[in-house]
């Protein structure tokens, strides 16, 4: 069997395997496929002539967007990360409290991480797709965070000499048709580990009906200038989500229907549901747990900023950790929803998401979505305080394997971890606040 595999790999490499060419059969026959070669360790700088040594490891689709001369891995030594003691302490309070109904839904949540590494294992395969993702959905991530600065860069299918922006990180070729520059912030209102005293959510009315909200306004360029969403995601997981937008052309606040989610956001290879790789509404989907696999991932990048490289300038320019994660396939339960399946690589420990792939409606892989993380705590994994008890999104990564098209969302230098208040969340949150200035 390992000749067989081993013979397939090397079939690969001589026939030139570009990421078009990757189909969802190979996908789901490398995730069967068990590695025949030692992982990589630390210290480990791999170049292009040595990449195969990496297949294992590195999903498809993603591994051949890296198949280009100059292209240097660079492996980081695996962290366990210690998350905040608030979290550890209502994980294991509640353990065993959180159940899995006939639909999907999560019940009797409190606090902490819902399902533990064994219940997910134990589980039939439909029941443990569900726990993997409201495990990351409830996921550590303090009050949530907040951000001004970042742009979203859209990387069109042109080559270019190199470097494409050296000022924004982009060090390959390819061309840059469009960047926006704004600001964002999101509020967690319930099931805060944190507040234990106070039904660990934030007093106030909305935090009895609402998870979280999130608030996305546009900066530049001139021609998007003022717009700005507020998303605010319920506690039934079974309601809508209510999304306001300001349009200044309009100069008038409208609601996103639930259909609106599904299309391209603000023109990139974005969708609103895409955010950090998945915005978290489960039962948009049904899950079924694939198994676990060692996955090369971003998970402390060496910068604050983006840097990327390649013939279009797409992909990472870092160090990558071999990470643990779950394999999770997500069908869109809407016949309507442009993507037929995603295929998520959620990392075990974190739940934060290193690599996702997209299926469309013909059965062709669509989209590789990629997250880079920064571990900001000790380089042993322990936490200095609350804000840097988690790695945080750098960057955010959509390419289009069919347009050949790409998006960067980068989350900007300046990245804060406000305490969160009623009076706070009405401030930035306010949906008839969304036509004046913040």
């Amino acid at each position: 069997m390992k000749l067989i595999v081993l013979c397939f790999l090397i079939s690969l490499s001589s026939s030139g395997f570009t990421a078009e060419r990757v189909s969802v059969d190979d996908v789901m026959k490398w995730i069967k496929t068990e590695p025949m070669l030692d992982p990589p360790v630390k210290g480990t700088v791999v170049k292009f002539g040595q990449m195969n040594t990496l297949r294992p490891w590195m999903v498809p689709g993603l591994f051949e967007e890296m198949l280009f001369p100059g292209t240097e891995i660079k492996i980081q030594e695996t962290t366990e990360y210690q998350f905040h003691k608030s979290f550890v302490d209502a994980t294991k309070r509640h353990a065993g409290e959180s159940t899995i109904i006939a639909d999907g839904a999560l019940e009797n949540y409190s606090a902490g991480q819902p399902f533990s590494h064994e219940q997910i294992m134990a589980a039939n395969s439909n029941k443990a797709g569900y726990m993997v993702a409201w495990n990351r959905v409830n996921r550590w991530r303090h009050y949530g965070h907040k951000m001004s600065g970042g742009e979203i860069l859209y990387l069109g299918a042109k080559s270019g000499d190199a470097p494409l922006d050296k000022d924004r990180g982009l060090n390959g070729g390819g061309s840059l048709d469009r960047a926006l520059t704004g600001e964002l912030q999101t509020a967690i209102l319930s099931h805060l580990p944190m507040l234990k005293d106070q039904n660990y959510r934030i007093k106030g009315s909305d935090s009895k009906t609402t998870h979280y909200k999130e608030y996305f306004g546009f900066l530049a360029p001139h021609n998007v200038a003022g717009t700005k969403f507020v998303v605010e995601r319920m506690l039934d997981p079974h309601a809508d989500d209510q999304v306001n937008i300001y349009s200044p052309t309009e100069r008038r606040v409208r609601r996103f229907s639930a259909k609106e989610r599904a299309d391209s956001f603000m023109g990139t290879n974005f969708t609103l549901d895409d955010i950090e790789g998945f915005s978290g509404r489960v039962l948009d989907y049904e899950w079924q747990f694939l198994g676990t696999k060692k996955v090369l991932a971003v998970s402390d990048s060496a910068h604050e900023g983006p840097q990327f490289f390649g013939p279009y300038s797409r992909v990472p320019q870092d160090r990558w950790q071999l990470r643990d994660c779950y394999v999770v396939e997500a069908t869109s339960v809407w016949e309507g929803h442009p993507y037929q399946k995603r295929i998520m690589f959620i990392d075990a420990q974190t739940f934060n998401i290193a690599t996702q792939l997209v299926v469309n409606r013909e059965d062709q892989l669509w989209k590789v979505f990629l997250v880079t993380y920064k571990w900001r705590g000790s380089k042993d994994g322990t936490a200095r305080n609350i804000t840097e008890s988690m790695p945080h999104t750098v960057m955010d990564v959509a390419i289009d394997l069919i347009s050949n098209t790409a998006t960067l969302a980068h989350m900007g230098l300046d990245l804060e971890f406000p305490v969160m208040n009623a009076r706070k969340v009405r401030r930035v949150f306010s949906v008839s606040s969304l036509g004046e200035g913040k």
